[in-house]
């Protein structure tokens, strides 16, 4: 009560009577002037009260000035009170400071002080001071008024979940209010928990358990949707398991939500992705736990599980828990089972295949589908002889159709008549019924009054006592039947044969119901044969046939059986289905690891023969930029060597146009102006028509000498594509580079402008002298006989090198970097093809690491193959203990 009164600064109506507390100034001043008069008295109380009555007034400052003035025991309450003055003006270094002196044993005080702090670093805007003071008032006194609230509002606030979650688990725990069991449940419901690992909930769904089951039933949910889909779902699974094994589940709650993550995660489990390995420690308490949640036909769900499991899976459950699963199973009700389990059962098995690999031939999964969908009847026409079957069934549909051939045939009702091949890319009309063979399976659709009125499809398939025969799809027909007709031949020669078919028929088939078809003629003595089928087969119905009345008896018995009885129950072939392409995929392992040889044989060729194209690539590559450099440098060298011969003979002709008339004082300048005219004049008329000719003939070689490399390239794709089977590569070369080698000549040529060049006005000594000569002399008549001689002396004996040179540089230079670049542009040519053939090496040589892989882990790690396989067996073998119970169960 006294900290009460400390909290909320009215301390000084326990010192103030009641008549005198609406003007408590006055009596306190009363008070302390009676009190002070006794030298031995203590006023801190006095003062205490004092300061408060004026913070209650905002006079900050005298209260303070009494509070600095408390001694006792209220001292750390009056530094405290202090601190909330300072805090009321502003001064927040100042109240910082105060309250962090204050040392006090009262967890009360020590709370104030906490919350205040809290408060004032909220104000700062300092985060961590405030997560350390909050940390601090909840490990003192959890209990306090508004301690938790404020920590859970600011959390949010700050959106800190992991601490907001801790808060929630710490205080589930602490108080097993509901408040917090709601909040707690909301923030997994948000996904705030997941950044937990599950076991941390374990405490606190056992102290849920122990309080309220109904709330256990939403934070259980809430918790297992967060991390269902995640790394850390099993571990959520084992920490539940813990749960539910060390409590009581109680038959007053619907656990209708946990019942539906149950089968879900039960689901998950049995997809074939975990070993049985990782599912013997969790899977058995997984499902001890669900059958203790269920209720009436939901538990015949998890109870089939339990002993599937505890079949397959010996010494992993409790007797307790068989036990518990047997009493589900006491009463006897109508079959039944969802069609949609065993579904999402066969949808789950094709997919685990084609997820690894396991090649499941397009002729099963055709057959599946066929028999997936048919909701009539199914019967098969087996026996040792499919050209035999086959004359059967030409009878029962009145037409000869098959002459011998021994595909294996699905045949059903359709008014326009079809006969297609079943392949990996679907169906394809039959051409040539002669290119069918044993190993083909067929769909002949026939109009069919028979087929029609019994709402019936034939199944004619060769049985083979040899399991590694060629005999048509790998699969137990005789399972997936409604009914089997074996068709025996007794007019054989060799009836031994036939018998050791039968025998080998009857080790899979001995207490099916069969009807044995014995072909004979009426003069043959049939005892030894249907002796022989009735000491094999328990329920064997024996039908002698001739080959006038064949048809007309098979359609008699198939409509007999089908007025006089029932059909099997589609669930039961639904299952054998499922039953046969599991035994075809567990002889698909051979084929399977055959396959990962196949891809490694075929990807490591692949490699060798992409390699040998690379090499072959940049060995044309150089080839091509040697021949095509080659040519064009013999070009330019040629046009050079061309211009080294013109230039100086055409300048020394020059000397021709000079006479003892000229004007030998500006004789340089005009011998310098005609012979750059003869220079222009050569470049135009003869130097570039030669060069476009040159360079033209270069380009046409140059196109050819690509398309040759094309023509390489296309074979290479051809190659390349015969072994992939389909049209995967398309190397090609980049023919734009020829286009602008055009360009770039055509610019080249057309551009060559050279502009005035010295060549008589340069500081040879000759020419100076001979200009010097001219300009003295030139003006006396009798100087020009000798000014001429020496002129034509001259102009013969130049060889004009520099001149030459000068033109030279000027004309072919862009030429010179032409060539330069000649090699860049050919690999530029090839690149995108040398890319690309990159590409395909490097996939190989991914395809190969994963083959190479998986060799490795079927080798290492056969349950890699065999658990999935077991896991569907046993999901197999629940159904079919469901479908002798009444299952609507509602997950």
């Amino acid at each position: 009560m006294v900290e009460e009164y400390m909290i909320n600064k009215t301390f000084f109506k326990t010192i103030v009577d009641e008549t005198n507390q609406q003007s408590p100034v006055k009596s306190l001043g009363q008070q302390f002037y009676d009190t002070q008069m006794d030298e031995t008295a203590d006023l801190s109380s006095v003062r205490f009260a004092q300061g408060e009555v004026y913070y209650h007034h905002k006079d900050m400052e005298s209260a303070v000035y009494k509070w600095e003035l408390v001694k006792n025991e209220l001292q750390p309450w009056a530094r405290k009170n202090i601190g909330d003055a300072y805090y009321e003006m502003g001064w927040l270094r100042e109240a910082e400071s105060t309250y962090t002196s204050i040392q006090s044993e009262s967890p009360v005080l020590s709370v104030e002080i906490s919350l205040q702090l809290l408060q004032l670093y909220a104000d700062k805007n300092n985060k961590d001071k405030v997560h350390q003071y909050i940390k601090k008032a909840l490990a003192i006194d959890p209990n306090y008024p508004n301690v938790t609230d404020i920590a859970r509002t600011f959390y949010e606030d700050e959106q800190d979940w992991h601490k907001a979650v801790e808060l929630a688990v710490r205080e589930s725990v602490r108080t097993t209010t509901p408040k917090w069991f709601a909040i707690l449940t909301d923030y997994a419901e948000r996904g705030y928990t997941t950044a937990f690992a599950p076991e941390y909930f374990e405490n606190v769904l056992l102290a849920v358990a122990h309080t309220e089951q109904r709330v256990l039933s939403k934070l259980a949910s809430a918790l297992w949707e967060s991390y269902y889909g995640t790394p850390a779902n099993m571990a959520w699974v084992q920490t539940l398991n813990a749960v539910t094994a060390k409590i009581t589940i109680s038959n007053e709650v619907h656990w209708h939500s946990l019942n539906r993550l149950y089968y879900k995660n039960y689901l998950e489990f049995m997809s074939g992705s975990y070993l049985l390995g990782d599912l013997k420690p969790l899977l058995p308490e997984m499902l001890n736990g669900w059958i203790k949640m269920t209720k009436g036909s939901d538990s015949v769900y998890p109870a089939a599980a339990i002993l599937a499991w505890n079949e397959s899976v010996s010494g992993t459950l409790s007797q307790e828990t068989a036990a518990a699963a047997e009493d589900t199973f006491t009463d006897s009700v109508t079959p039944s089972i969802s069609m949609e389990n065993m579904t999402a059962l066969l949808e789950t098995i094709l997919q685990w295949a084609d997820d690894n690999d396991v090649i499941v031939e397009p002729k099963i999964k055709w057959l599946v589908s066929q028999l997936w969908a048919s909701q009539g009847r199914n019967i098969l026409i087996t026996g040792g002889s499919q050209s035999h079957n086959t004359t059967m069934l030409n009878k029962l549909l009145g037409e000869e159709l098959f002459k011998g051939e021994t595909a294996t045939v699905f045949v059903k009702h359709g008014e326009k008549p079809a006969l297609n091949a079943v392949s990996a890319d679907g169906l394809a009309q039959v051409e040539d019924m002669n290119e069918l063979t044993a190993n083909d399976l067929i769909e002949l659709t026939w109009s069919s009054s028979l087929l029609k009125d019994e709402d019936t499809s034939l199944i004619v398939a060769k049985y083979s006592a040899d399991p590694t025969a060629s005999a048509g799809p790998d699969f137990d027909f005789v399972a997936t039947a409604d009914d089997v007709f074996y068709l025996i031949d007794a007019t054989a020669e060799r009836m031994e044969k036939e018998y050791e078919r039968l025998l080998a028929f009857a080790e899979k088939h001995r207490a099916d119901t069969v009807h044995f078809v014995i072909s004979s003629t009426p003069d043959r003595d049939l005892k030894d044969v249907t002796s022989r089928i009735n000491e094999l087969f328990t329920k064997a119905h024996i039908l002698t046939v001739f080959s006038n009345r064949d048809a007309n008896q098979m359609v008699e018995v198939i409509q007999k059986e089908e007025s006089g009885e029932e059909v099997t129950g589609h669930t039961t072939k639904y299952l054998n289905v499922l039953r046969s392409l599991l035994s075809h995929l567990l002889d698909r392992r051979e084929t399977k690891e055959n396959t990962y040889k196949q891809t490694i044989k075929f990807n490591e060729k692949l490699t060798e023969h992409v390699e040998a194209y690379q090499a072959g690539i940049t060995e044309r590559e150089t080839e091509k930029y040697e021949e095509l450099a080659d040519a064009y440098r013999a070009i330019k060298e040629e046009m050079k060597s061309k211009v080294w011969e013109d230039v100086p003979a055409f300048l020394k002709e020059t000397a021709n146009e000079i006479d003892e008339e000229s004007d030998f004082k500006n004789l340089h300048n005009e011998l310098n102006d005609k012979m750059n005219r003869k220079i222009q004049l050569y470049l135009s008329d003869q130097l570039i028509p030669d060069m476009q000719t040159a360079f033209n003939d270069w380009l046409v070689d140059a196109k050819a000498s690509m398309d040759d490399l094309q023509a390489y390239l296309d074979n290479a794709s051809k190659t390349l594509n015969n072994m992939y089977g389909e049209t995967t590569v398309a190397l090609q070369m980049d023919f734009q580079v020829v286009t602008d080698w055009k360009r770039d000549l055509n610019r080249m040529v057309n551009r060559v402008d050279l502009k005035e060049i010295n060549i008589m006005n340069r500081l040879k000594p000759t020419q100076f002298l001979l200009k010097s000569a001219g300009k003295l002399l030139g003006n006396f008549q009798q100087n020009n006989q000798m000014l001429y001689n020496q002129y034509q002396k001259y102009l013969e004996n130049d060889n004009f090198e520099d001149a030459t040179t000068l033109i030279i540089k000027h004309v072919f230079f862009e030429f010179d970097l032409f060539e330069k670049n000649l090699k860049a542009d050919i690999r530029l040519c090839v690149e995108e093809a040398a890319r690309d053939l990159e590409g395909h090496k490097v996939e190989a040589g991914a395809q190969i690491k994963k083959a190479q892989d998986n060799l490795t882990l079927m080798k290492d790690h056969p349950a890699s193959f065999y658990d999935p396989l077991k896991i569907f067996e046993i999901r197999l073998q629940q159904y079919q203990l469901m479908s002798e119970k009444n299952v609507k169960f509602n997950f």
